[in-house]
């Protein structure tokens, strides 16, 4: 039966360690100058090199060195040949005790091991206890483990290997030197992978048990950037490629094999958002599953595309050409082949949106993890960040303000949207002091963005926008207006259909339509007058003399300004006009 590639080409000495020279630096000169330490703690994610670091340092304890040139000491250079090298790279040494913790993790697992310690070492100058996973382990069996790190014998060595250090008893940690696994670089894996498929393609065909693999430097790229940082999964997909693939390895195949999402679906979905087509993003959605796509892995792909879209809004900036953003761009890990899609598309996302569309989709792995359908979390997610007048969180109210005072309301289905405006409340652009909405506000406020045409569907769709703003001027008049809906829009007059005739009435109290209408044009950045009628259509009667009779309210800007920043944590910004 083949070896798999992750065994065969597991490090074996210190000079082999990958990503993790803080780790063979400081213990290789722990050996060479007698200053092992009785207990470690190696703690780091999976496949990064814990437990093959912790065999390497068994063999610098125990190697004796080839028969031609004996060593008497541990050495920092183990041989690899001797007895004591081979029986430990091979899993069977009786000095190298590993333990899994996952699966015995009780008292009596560590009672058992405590009783075998005092033996002397079978054959070699040290005993080593690797303890692998060992926040696996009951608290009292931590407690039993606490009394024999606290007076271990000469010549037994812990090692204690974690995936989660902040699990493991500081008790325990505080007896222990520990040692951060660090994550590799994908340039890092790539490397280790070409170096093993170069030394595969080095071996006799007799040995190698098939054709030379033949993979383009692309695809190990592509494996590198989806192993997370592990090694071992590295070199499992590599292995994996070896027997599905026929004849050239590209980097399709890598997608193929790992259930990756297509980088072309991950542009155009972010596309679809973009330009706000929530039919479309919902279709997209059925595509997926016609093709049996895992859905939690095509949130983490399109978390993965969005995250350097995220980065690249942000480099850009710092980047002088082309060549330095991508020297940049190595530095946060991004795809230096996909680069010229990206900025495109990165240019013509606002960044506030691309925060939330990752915060939309990750609430959508938080509920997928607490059992919820992952379709439907999904088509919540698309449809939430495309249409955001249907999520009534204070975030999504404040990008929807963004884009209604931008000019970019949600166009109908299938048209394209143009790109909102980056400044996030275009009201409070107006200069500090000003009063009331005349020529000098009015200009101030449309220079930029240019002013939209108000038609009576965008003031719907701002309708609950408005109804924030009344309400942080008058509560009362929020609760007479919460279920009234804007009817007609005839010249510059916004008719608004009551549902009570109580409400009506105290609608049509004195100062109330100009309340209103103070609140739509700094919503929207147009006066409009309102008047309320029942919701028959039919005049409910002749309104109050007081309204009739009232002056125009003059509407302090200032005031709206503060109310501005206080309900939308918004900022005040220059005037450029």
């Amino acid at each position: 039966m083949k070896r798999s590639l992750y065994r065969e080409y597991r490090p074996q000495t210190f000079a082999e360690l990958v990503g993790q020279d803080h780790v063979a630096r400081t213990l290789r000169n722990a050996v060479e100058t007698d200053a092992v330490a009785h207990a470690y703690v190696f703690a780091g994610p999976r496949g990064t090199g814990k437990t093959s670091t912790a065999r390497i340092l068994a063999k610098a304890l125990d190697c004796v060195g080839p028969d031609e040139a004996p060593v008497e000491r541990p050495t920092a250079t183990p041989c690899g040949v001797c007895r004591h090298c081979v029986a430990i790279a091979a899993g069977t040494s009786l000095d190298v005790i590993e333990m899994d913790a996952a699966s015995h993790n009780g008292v009596d697992d560590i009672r058992d091991l405590r009783d075998k310690i005092a033996f002397a070492p079978v054959d070699g100058r040290f005993k080593v206890y690797i303890v692998d996973e060992v926040h696996m382990l009951s608290n009292s069996a931590f407690n039993a483990l606490l009394k024999t790190l606290e007076e271990p014998p000469a010549n037994v060595i812990f090692v204690l290997a974690t995936t989660e250090p902040h699990k493991i008893p500081e008790t325990i940690i505080s007896r222990c030197q520990r040692f951060d696994f660090r994550r590799p670089h994908v340039r890092d894996i790539a490397w280790l992978l070409a170096t093993i498929v170069e030394r595969e393609n080095a071996r006799p065909d007799d040995e190698r048990g098939g054709p030379r693999i033949d993979i383009q430097e692309a695809a190990l790229e592509e494996i590198a950037r989806h192993s997370q940082g592990g090694f071992r999964d590295a070199i499992g997909t590599l292995d994996k490629l070896i027997t599905y693939s026929d004849g050239v390895i590209k980097p399709s195949d890598v997608l193929d094999a790992l259930g990756v999402t297509d980088a072309d679906l991950l542009f155009e979905i972010t596309d679809i958002v973009t330009e706000r087509r929530a039919a479309e993003a919902l279709q997209f959605v059925q595509r997926l599953a016609n093709d049996g796509t895992d859905y939690s892995q095509f949130l983490r792909d399109l978390l993965r595309h969005l995250r350097q879209l995220f980065l690249l809004q942000h480099l850009e900036e710092s980047a002088r050409d082309d060549v330095s953003l991508r020297a940049l761009g190595q530095t946060v890990e991004l795809d230096d082949q996909l680069l010229s899609r990206l900025l495109p598309q990165a240019n013509n996302m606002p960044a506030r949106e691309v925060v939330h569309f990752i915060e939309m989709l990750g609430e959508a792995q938080r509920e997928i993890r607490d059992g919820l359908d992952p379709r439907l979390q999904l088509e919540l997610a698309l449809v939430k960040v495309t249409r955001p007048q249907l999520d009534h969180s204070a975030a999504a109210l404040e990008e929807r303000l963004r884009r209604l005072e931008a000019g970019t309301a949600a166009p109908p289905a299938g048209a394209p949207a143009a790109r909102p405006a980056a400044a996030p409340v275009a009201a409070v652009e107006a200069p500090a002091g000003a009063v009331g909405f005349g020529e000098a506000a009015t200009a101030s406020a449309a220079a930029e963005p240019p002013e939209a045409e108000l038609t009576l569907e965008r003031v719907k769709r701002a309708w609950e926008l408005i109804l924030q703003r009344v309400q942080a001027s008058s509560v009362s008049l929020y609760a007479m207006l919460r279920d009234s809906r804007p009817s007609a829009l005839d010249d510059g007059r916004l008719t608004v259909t009551m549902q009570s005739d109580f409400a009506l009435t105290r609608a049509r109290d004195a100062g109330n339509a100009e309340l209103l209408a103070g609140a739509i044009a700094a919503a929207l950045g147009q006066p409009l007058q309102a008047e309320f009628v029942p919701a028959t259509g039919a005049p409910a009667g002749p309104a109050p003399a007081g309204e009739a009779s009232a002056a125009p309210q003059i509407i302090d800007f200032t005031a709206l300004i503060k109310q501005a920043k206080g309900t939308f944590d918004a900022e005040e910004m220059p005037d450029d006009s």
